[in-house]
């Protein structure tokens, strides 16, 4: 059988002595996987298709339960990003949160779309990193089904005013007075009562309406905001990665990376 799609790449790793294996977001079939025979020779035709970020017609034909790399054509290699080692490590943490909230035979238009769309902000450096990255933390964890309740406090129900606490594991927010009624603004990871873990962040009114924005925001208009405020933006920053991360339940080498070399959000110096 043969086919063709198009996808981007999202990782690529040696298989064997010569080949690559790709792993590919396509928007009808979710995440793919298919093998690139010699593509880690530099003679090989194959090999501008294996490089990740690229977005690509792909080519293949399937044979023994496995996809190979026939050949194809590249759409856009987002070969800009190379430039730069923040945007760079920026875009393969984009890639491998991608890749853990999707699957395989499940349709992916939606991500496929704010995948390609982040890769094209970072490379034009048409936004802030740090916007870039809370807001496709936050879609992929609405697209990974935890979408928070932020129409009103959980306990008392009022709406939304002044600085507001997200508790993380129970996706709702909740006001100030019920958490210090509550006495549970403590440590960040205080352990309830009942032995479930509970995240409470404070966010800020400017950060809480650009999480609130993101949370309902169609695909095609997910980074069309400003948040200008570094203290926000840093903010809004740490609530969108935590809840991510701990809906998830796990970490990425590649965040890890991104930290390392991304230049911190400056405060504002305080005047007397």
């Amino acid at each position: 059988m043969r086919g063709a799609v198009d996808g981007l790449v999202l990782r690529e790793m040696p298989s064997g002595e010569n080949d690559r294996l790709l792993v590919v977001l396509t928007a009808e079939y979710g995440t793919i996987r298919m093998c690139a025979k010699g593509a880690r020779s530099v003679r090989s035709k194959l090999s501008p298709l294996c490089r990740v970020f690229t977005y690509a017609n792909f080519e293949f034909y399937e044979k023994n339960g496995m996809r190979w790399l026939s050949g194809g054509s590249v759409n856009d290699s987002f070969f800009g990003l190379q430039r730069d080692i923040e945007g760079f490590s920026l875009a393969a943490y984009l890639m491998s949160v991608t890749e853990e909230i999707t699957g395989e035979g499940v349709e992916a238009h939606s991500v496929l779309r704010t995948a390609l769309n982040s890769l094209y902000l970072i490379e034009k450096e048409k936004k802030s990193l740090a916007l870039i990255k809370a807001a496709f933390e936050i879609f992929a964890a609405v697209q990974s089904g935890v979408r928070p309740d932020v129409s009103r406090c959980a306990d008392c129900g009022c709406e939304p005013k002044d600085t507001m606490y997200l508790d993380v594991m129970n996706g709702c927010i909740r006001c100030v007075d019920c958490v210090r009624r509550s006495g549970a603004a403590q440590a960040l990871t205080a352990e309830e009562t009942e032995g479930t873990r509970r995240v409470l962040l404070p966010i800020t009114p400017s950060a809480f309406a650009a999480f609130r924005y993101v949370l309902f925001a169609d695909p095609s208009r997910l980074f069309a905001f400003e948040l200008k405020d570094d203290e926000e933006l840093a903010t809004f920053g740490k609530v969108a990665e935590q809840y991510l991360l701990h809906h998830l339940e796990r970490g990425f080498d590649t965040l890890d990376f991104y930290h390392s070399v991304s230049m911190p959000i400056p405060k504002k110096e305080r005047t007397e």
